[in-house]
């Protein structure tokens, strides 16, 4: 029994953490601590990383990654072996100096191998693994001969997962829930609760008069192929020869400077170079004034193991219409809650058919966001999320 002079105590563990970010998995990290302490739990993260200068003291960057983000995944054992040792004496050690913890949330072991998570296990901690994405594949276990299988978990127990090492599960979506049993990674169905967006964060604002008659597209997060804003381009093209007035903002930086290069080249190929405002990484306190300021949104992803993707959840909550053609966890959501404009397939044309639609019927616009914000507010809010996985984190205690 914890002592009843203190609030419980909370371990969140993940393998980056703010300002570290790659994509919505870390500010999701960040926004799950954040709001669990506004309910009144004291939590501790232990992440990878340099000290930063606006971290809190509730933040300990001990961890090791096995290899760095941004280089190629490999299954060297040394390597591995060497992180699972550092990582176990790290976690430990902060056990030992923040504990004893309630409870452990685990977002994500991506590069971060399995060490620190049996670390809790052997602590005796509670634990609740978050599976938002596809990470768990990494430490699916070995195929072949029996003997083989056997072999190959003795030599690299960092990077495989063994039946009993997740008792408790929430998974984003039912999607990315079926491609990672698929994997034959042995973790039990668990729960299924989808991500959402901090409403205080994300609202709309009072409709501000129009200055001139050109309207705003936006794509907002990473320019990256899965995400296709390649196709946005097109679609600006298509819109602009049928004699429309639209721009295209994107609002993200490219994964890497080629790609970036072949965008800005695909534009200007299209003519519409003129059109296109590259704002890169925008802040995440600046981007509810970047969505605001647009006329639709749209939305695109072609990944299988799509968890559900946030961008457009981000701007139906900012009052922004949505195009999307979404793929994994994304289709889930929205077959589940259509409040989106689909397009019939992932061209430029298609996509311009459905923002034309949304830009030609003002009121049609409107309509659909309302829908799609009412959604956000029963369905699609952080606090939704995070009572989730307060419910899963105590039900684990026992």
């Amino acid at each position: 029994m914890r002592e009843t002079s203190r609030p419980a105590r909370v371990a969140l563990l993940t393998n980056l953490y703010p300002p570290d970010v790659l994509g919505g998995y870390e500010l999701l990290a960040r926004d799950v601590a954040a709001a669990l302490g506004e309910r009144g739990l004291d939590v501790r993260v232990l992440t990878t990383g340099t000290p930063a200068a606006g971290d809190a003291p509730q933040v300990t960057r001990t961890l090791r990654l096995s290899r760095p983000f941004g280089t190629a995944a490999r299954a060297d054992r040394w390597r591995h072996h060497r992180a699972a040792a550092h990582n176990t004496r790290a976690t430990r050690a902060f056990l030992d100096a923040q504990g004893p913890f309630d409870g452990a949330i685990v977002m994500s072991l991506r590069r971060l191998g399995l060490a620190p998570l049996r670390a809790l296990h052997a602590a005796g901690v509670p634990t609740v693994v978050t599976v938002n994405d596809d990470w768990p594949v990494a430490y699916a276990p070995p195929a072949g001969p029996r003997w083989k299988q056997e072999l190959e978990t003795r030599l690299s127990a960092p990077r495989i997962l063994q039946p009993g090492d997740v008792t408790r599960v929430v998974y984003l979506s039912n999607a990315v829930r079926d491609v990672v049993r698929r994997s034959g990674v042995p973790l039990p169905d668990g729960r299924q609760q989808f991500q959402g967006v901090d409403r205080r964060r994300f609202s709309p604002a009072a409709p501000v008069a129009r200055t001139n008659d050109t309207r705003t597209v936006l794509f907002s997060g990473r320019l990256h192929p899965s995400k296709g804003p390649e196709f946005v381009i097109d679609a600006l093209a298509a819109l602009r020869r049928q004699g429309r007035h639209v721009d295209v903002v994107f609002a993200g930086a490219a994964h890497d400077a080629a790609y970036d290069v072949a965008l800005r080249a695909r534009a200007a190929a299209a003519g519409v170079a003129g059109y296109v405002r590259w704002l890169g990484h925008v802040d995440r306190d600046a981007l509810p004034s970047v969505y605001r300021a647009a006329d639709v949104c749209v939305f695109i992803s072609t990944l299988a193991h799509e968890g559900q993707g946030l961008t457009y959840l981000e701007a139906m909550a900012c009052g922004v219409p949505v195009v999307a053609w979404p793929s994994g966890g994304a289709a889930e959501f929205l077959d589940t809650f259509p409040v989106a404009r689909r397009a019939a397939a992932l061209s430029g044309d298609a996509l311009a058919v459905e923002i034309a639609a949304l830009l030609d019927r003002p009121d049609a616009a409107a309509a659909l966001s309302a829908s799609a914000l009412a959604m956000v507010e029963q369905h699609a809010s952080l606090d939704v999320y995070v009572n989730t996985l307060v419910q899963e984190l105590f039900g684990a205690r026992g």
